[in-house]
C-alpha cells in the first residue's frame, strides 16, 4: 500500500468506545476480543489487526457511529458474514470495524410484486427460505449462502451459480438505503422496478464494497419459485465439447436452463480426497458439466431436457450422461459443485483468480498459466512450489475461477504470477474480478482492463462522497 493510500486517520480511544455505546449499538473491543472470526479472511490469506468492532442494530445508529468517525478521521471498515475471498471485509490497518450482524429483519414483502426489502444484515439463506414460504426465491445463489449476507453480497456485487437466469446485483436491487460517509442517510429504496427519474444512484453502491459508505437495506426483486427443476451432468473430452454442449443448451432449452457449470478432472480429483464426496459421474472425464433447468410444468421441461440429450449424442458431444430429478440427489450433487473452492483450500496454500474471460479464450488461460509457471521452474518439476492448477467457473456467463495451490501464499508464486496473469486476461478482452470484488490486493491491476477516463472518474466519485478517505481506505480503487 502506498503512502498515498495510507488513512489519515487516528486510533479508535476509549472516549469513542464509550460515544459508540452510548448510541445503543454493541461493542466488543480489546486484544484478545476479536479472534480469527473477525480478523482472518475466509481462506486464511489476509489478517487483520482490529480491537474494536461495533454492532449497530438500526439505520440511526449506524448514522451516528459514522458521522462521529468522520468528525474524528476514524477509519472503518464494514463487515458481514465476512464470507469473502479478497481481503476487502479485514480491518488489515486496525480500523473500525462496524457489523451488520444485529441488522437482520426483513422490513417488507410484498407477494403481488414480488419484493422483498430487508437489512443489510440478513443472512442470504434466512432471505431465501422467507421468499420461498411466499412462493418465491432470491435471485442470487452463492456457495456461501449460509453466512454471507445480503449487504455485503450487493456491496460485492456477487454472482453467483444462476447469474445465467436471474441476471446480476444491478439488475434485481430495485433500491438500497446507505449511510454515506459523513452520517447522512441515502433513502433509495425504492421499490419500484421502472424510474427513469434522473441519475441511479443505487448503483454506486452495487459493487463499491463499502468504499462509499455502509448498506444498510436493499429492495430486491425475487424471482417465482420454481415448480421443475432438473439436473444433467456430463463427462466431455475436451473444452470445444463444452462450448458445443453450452450453444445447444442456450438453443434447446432456451427460457428454463438456470446455469452451466464446468470443471476439469483434477477439480473432481480434489473434492473425493478433501471433501469425502463421491464423484456425479462414474467414470473419470478430462472435463464436467453440470447444467440446471428451472421450470413451471415438469412435462414440458422434461420434454426439453430430452430433446437436448438427444442433440449431444447426436454429435457426440459427451462421453456420459446423467440426469437428476430426485430433489436430494439434485442438492448432493450441487453440494460437490459447491464444495470445490473449499476442497482447493485444504490441498495447500490457494491462490484463487476471479476472472471475466470470453469463452473462447478460458482455455487458453490455463494451458498458458501452466506453461508460465513451468517456464518459471515452478511447476511440473520436482519439488515444485506449485501443487497445482485448475479451472473451474460459470461458463454461461464467461466467469472462470483459477487456482494455483502452491506450497505458501505470496513469496515466489505470487511474483511469478502478477502482474503478469492480469496483464494476460486484460489483453484478452477480460476483467480481472468478475465476482469476488477487487478487495485488499486487485485494484493495482484495474489498469490492464480499464481505460484511464474510467479510473479517474470512479476516484472522482470516492473524493467526492469521502473526502476524509475513512471508508475501508487503501483497497479497491485507491490501489489503481
Amino acid at each position: 500500500m502506498s503512502s498515498e493510500n495510507l488513512p489519515k486517520t487516528r486510533p479508535v480511544s476509549s472516549e469513542d468506545i464509550e460515544y459508540f455505546a452510548s448510541t445503543g449499538a454493541r461493542v466488543i473491543h480489546g486484544n484478545s476480543a476479536l479472534g480469527a472470526e473477525y480478523n482472518a479472511d475466509h481462506f486464511g490469506k489476509y489478517f487483520g489487526s482490529t480491537t474494536v468492532a461495533v454492532f449497530p442494530r438500526n439505520t440511526e445508529q449506524v448514522s451516528r457511529i459514522l458521522a462521529h468517525c468522520n468528525r474524528n478521521l476514524i477509519s472503518v471498515v464494514t463487515q458481514g458474514g465476512n464470507s469473502g475471498t479478497a481481503g476487502g471485509a479485514i480491518a488489515q490497518c486496525g480500523e473500525l470495524i462496524v457489523s451488520l450482524r444485529n441488522m437482520n429483519k426483513v422490513r417488507e414483502m410484498d407477494v403481488v410484486s414480488g419484493v422483498l426489502v430487508a437489512d443489510g444484515g440478513c443472512i442470504l439463506e434466512d432471505l431465501d427460505n422467507h421468499a420461498r414460504e411466499h412462493g418465491y426465491i432470491m435471485p442470487v445463489d452463492l456457495g456461501a449462502k449460509k453466512k454471507c449476507m445480503i449487504g455485503g453480497n450487493v456491496s460485492t456485487n456477487a454472482g453467483g451459480l444462476r447469474y445465467l437466469r436471474y441476471g446480476s446485483m444491478h439488475g434485481t436491487v430495485l433500491g438500497i438505503e446507505a449511510v454515506l460517509p459523513d452520517g447522512r442517510v441515502l433513502d433509495a429504496l425504492s421499490t419500484l422496478k421502472k424510474d427513469a427519474s434522473g441519475y441511479d444512484v443505487k448503483q454506486l453502491f452495487i459493487g463499491a464494497e463499502g468504499t462509499l459508505g455502509i448498506v444498510t437495506a436493499v429492495a430486491v426483486a425475487l424471482a417465482p419459485k420454481p415448480q421443475s427443476t432438473q439436473l444433467a451432468v456430463f463427462g466431455l473430452a475436451d473444452f470445444a465439447s463444452i462450448q458445443g454442449a453450452f450453444v445447444l443448451a442456450r438453443q434447446t432449452l432456451g427460457e428454463i436452463v438456470s446455469a452451466f457449470e464446468f470443471w476439469e478432472r483434477r477439480c473432481t480429483e480434489l473434492v473425493v480426497e478433501h471433501e469425502g464426496y463421491t464423484s456425479p459421474l462414474s467414470a473419470v472425464h478430462e472435463f464436467y458439466v453440470l447444467v440446471e433447468t428451472r421450470g413451471s410444468f415438469a412435462a414440458h421441461d422434461s420434454e426439453k431436457m430430452d430433446m437436448f440429450l438427444d442433440l449431444l449424442r447426436d454429435q457426440a458431444l459427451v462421453d456420459e450422461m446423467r440426469v437428476v430429478r430426485d430433489t436430494c440427489e439434485i442438492e448432493q450433487t450441487w453440494l460437490f459443485r459447491s464444495q470445490m473452492a473449499e476442497a482447493h483450500s485444504k490441498s495447500g496454500c490457494m491462490h484463487v483468480y476471479d476472472f471475466s474471460l470470453p469463452s473462447k479464450h478460458q482455455h487458453a488461460l490455463l494451458v498458458a498459466v501452466k506453461s508460465h509457471l513451468q517456464d518459471a521452474g515452478l511447476y511440473n518439476v520436482d519439488d515444485a512450489q506449485v501443487k497445482d492448477v485448475t479451472i473451474f467457473g460459470h461458463i454461461g456467463d464467461d466467469n472462470i475461477h483459477l487456482q494455483v495451490i502452491a506450497r505458501e501464499f505470496g513469496g515466489v508464486v505470487e511474483r511469478a504470477m502478477e502482474p503478469w496473469v492480469y496483464q494476460w486476461v486484460g489483453s484478452h478482452d477480460g476483467s480481472v474480478a468478475a465476482e469476488h470484488g477487487l478487495g485488499a490486493h486487485k485494484g493495482q491491476f484495474l489498469r490492464y482492463a480499464k481505460s484511464p477516463v474510467v479510473i479517474e472518474t470512479m476516484k472522482s466519485l470516492k473524493q467526492l462522497l469521502d473526502p476524509n478517505n475513512i471508508m475501508n481506505p487503501g483497497k479497491h480503487i485507491a490501489l489503481a
